[in-house]
């Protein structure tokens, strides 16, 4: 089908979708329903016509979209990178499979590389009702659960073809209410994990910009690399054969004593209107970006819809930019812009919220942040800040972690694991001049550049800015977050050890040990200042390159730097 045609159909889809979702009266029986009617009819350029809410806490992030699914009367669409089968991963599924048997139309696109393997599960969901839809992109081999021998063959035959992913998180219902950010579903993004938890962020939208993002999902859904359930040999086999569990009740979907309060809460149309509803605040201009299927011909884009548009709005810096991303792994590209930007205007201030060595999910992605941070730092003069696990913050940033950490204790005396919960940056935020803002699942990596498609909101509006800002300063804070300094070196070496650390750095093996940069803590008493004051050693006392690291070279610590000397080549796809 010729692009021109291709477009007039999603658009048509997309309007039908809305016109559907219209007569229905959406929300008619939720404090939503008063929100989507005053926007319903406003041009997509009005002033009030689009408004939007951060949703930055877990436990709320799934309250309203248990709330939205209940309410919802023509339709739900999900797009997501993971879909795990533990609580939280249940609990949406049940929901979405009883929205099915009131008669609303439930689509579902997971990408296939870490969501749920498991046929007979697929199996289920496959023939629950005909109203419930699943499809997989990319999936290896055309099976849910491919054997070591076929993941090796796939990846043999199209290297790009399993490394290009689908990282798109969106969930649309009525064509009249999204949610977009940086959640997947899985209990480590809703407060419910007694391991690691994420700080995450999504927004809340109501108006006319739903209608670019049911546009988008309708690209995807009819993708040649979407694939169907059945059409998954081992899934078609379990349904051919009938041998699958089916969920008949909602005991069981064992929630493991979780939702108790949620359940109700999710039907409280006065909670649900002060927490959400009313928090809706409408916004100057905002735009669902999202890069196309597949993202490019070749292994990497050269013209990806959503890095352009980042990118222009960082080229557009004139004071300040603030940054949350849970990797900090700059391409050369985005470090050109970075230092072109800087060049241009001096006083330019980038500051950036990251996890650290003791916080992060993925060694992979920190040890090439730990190989480049003394690139950022002296080159780009990248203000970073390392997220800590256990910030003073916790309780405030994570309501749950008193009942989480109950449960948690019980496993540990279990020896079902050995340490309480902690926090974990996963939030994909930007802020310019407090002018212009991002939100979506966006990281600032090469993969979310060049491979994986992304998508999100972006926002020109100052209120909104500022509200987001204000937020990623938060994580900033000397108590909840160390910060990377250059080192006080013995006998002035830095600018030696600079060069030799910086050339080494570039080659396929980077075994240098001493670097310029640490982190830091303040010291008691001292006031916080920027790692390029020239008393910030007077403020801030040295902690290691490993902060709350288990013990001197300690497993974690031994594979950093391992992938530091020797993954260099891998720095593209991480």
């Amino acid at each position: 089908m010729k692009p021109y045609w291709r477009s007039l159909l999603l658009s048509l889809v997309a309007l039908g979708a809305a016109q559907a979702a219209k007569a229905a009266r959406p929300f008619e029986d939720s404090p939503f329903g008063t929100v989507i009617a005053a926007t319903g009819t406003q041009k997509s350029d009005a002033p009030d016509a689009n408004r939007l809410a951060l949703l930055s806490g877990g436990y709320d992030a799934l309250l309203v979209r248990v709330h939205l699914i209940r309410h919802a009367r023509t339709s739900v669409v999900i797009q997501t990178f993971i879909w795990t089968n533990d609580e939280v991963g249940r609990l949406m599924m049940y929901e979405l499979v009883e929205a099915a048997r009131r008669g609303v139309k439930v689509r579902i696109i997971a990408d296939h590389l870490v969501s749920e393997h498991d046929p007979a599960t697929i199996a289920f969901l496959a023939t629950v009702h005909p109203n419930l839809e699943i499809k997989h992109y990319r999936p290896t081999a055309s099976r849910m659960k491919p054997t070591l021998p076929q993941k090796l063959l796939a990846g043999l035959a199209s290297f790009h073809g399993v490394n290009q992913r689908m990282h798109n998180k969106v969930m649309i219902v009525d064509g009249a209410v999204l949610i977009t950010g940086g959640r997947n579903i899985e209990n480590t993004y809703y407060d419910h994990s007694t391991g690691l938890n994420f700080r995450d962020r999504d927004v809340l939208a109501v108006g006319p910009v739903v209608h670019r993002a049911v546009e988008s999902f309708e690209e995807f859904w009819h993708y040649r690399y979407s694939v169907a359930s059945r059409d998954l040999a081992d899934v078609a086999a379990a349904v051919a054969q009938g041998r699958f569990r089916r969920y008949a009740t909602r005991a069981d979907y064992d929630f493991g004593g979780y939702f108790g309060a949620l359940d109700g809460e999710a039907d409280d149309a006065a909670l649900i209107g002060a927490r959400f509803v009313a928090r809706l605040q409408p916004v100057k201009r905002v735009a669902f970006v999202s890069d196309e299927p597949g993202k490019s011909r070749g292994f990497f884009s050269a013209t990806a819809r959503l890095t352009r548009e980042l990118s222009r709005a960082v080229a557009g810096a004139r004071q300040s930019i603030v940054i949350q991303t849970p990797y900090l792994v700059l391409s050369p590209a985005a470090r050109e812009l970075f230092r072109r930007v800087r060049e241009q205007h001096p006083g330019l201030r980038i500051r950036v919220s990251s996890n650290s060595f003791a916080s992060t999910d993925n060694l992979f992605a920190y040890s090439a942040n730990y190989r480049l941070r003394t690139r950022y730092v002296s080159d780009l003069h990248l203000e970073v800040h390392e997220f800590k696990p256990r910030p003073a913050d916790l309780l405030a940033l994570f309501p749950q972690y008193p009942v989480v950490a109950a449960r948690a204790e019980k496993r540990i005396a279990a020896r079902q694991q050995t340490a309480l919960p902690t926090l974990c940056v996963h939030a994909k935020s930007l802020v310019v001049d407090d002018r212009v803002a991002f939100v979506g699942s966006y990281n600032l990596d090469p993969r979310s550049e060049n491979l994986n498609t992304e998508a999100g909101l972006l926002v020109e509006d100052e209120a909104f800015a500022t509200e987001l800002r204000s937020e990623i300063e938060r994580d900033l804070r000397p108590e909840n977050s160390w910060v990377i300094g250059r080192r006080s070196l013995p006998l002035h070496l830095e600018t030696v050890n600079g060069m030799l650390g910086g050339l080494l750095s570039l080659s396929p093996v980077d075994v240098w040990p001493v670097q310029n940069t640490s982190s830091f803590e303040l010291k008691d008493g001292a006031t916080a200042v920027s790692p390029f004051d020239p008393a910030f050693h007077e403020h801030y006392r040295e902690v290691g390159p490993f902060p709350g690291a288990e013990g001197l070279l300690s497993t974690k610590e031994i594979l950093t730097r391992l992938y530091k000397a020797v993954g260099t080549p891998l720095t593209p796809i991480l």
